[in-house]
């Protein structure tokens, strides 16, 4: 498996991708966190190739087969910033991942975060 950043030209194919995982989701019991809204939307992952923090997956072949978004550096999730019952163990930079989803082909979960 490959993993580079995402390009414009992989757009279509991460959609694909995201509306398999979301159907996976509803089929497994969990059709409330992507599935009503449509998550992600569109303008979403547009901004998420043009800042340089979309990555996809390919298999041997280099077709696309699963796609996500990271994120590193200091504060970068507004969720992160009021932790309770809990610390950083320092102010370092930490990575965030989002938006993961596979297309289900062999060896791949269909399943997202």
């Amino acid at each position: 498996m490959r993993i580079r950043k995402s390009t414009e030209r992989d757009f279509e194919r991460m959609m694909e991708i995201y509306a398999y995982a979301r159907e996976q989701m509803i089929k497994t019991g969990n059709p409330n966190q992507w599935g009503p809204t449509g998550w992600p939307p569109e303008d979403l992952i547009h901004h998420d190739i043009e800042e340089g923090n979309s990555y996809v997956c390919e298999n041997d072949t280099g077709e696309v087969i699963g796609t996500f978004y990271l994120i590193c550096g200091k504060d970068i999730e507004p969720t992160y910033r009021k932790i309770t019952d809990g610390d950083w163990m320092d102010e370092s930079p930490y990575g965030v991942v989002h938006r993961i989803a596979a297309d289900g082909s062999e060896g791949v979960s269909g399943h997202s975060v």
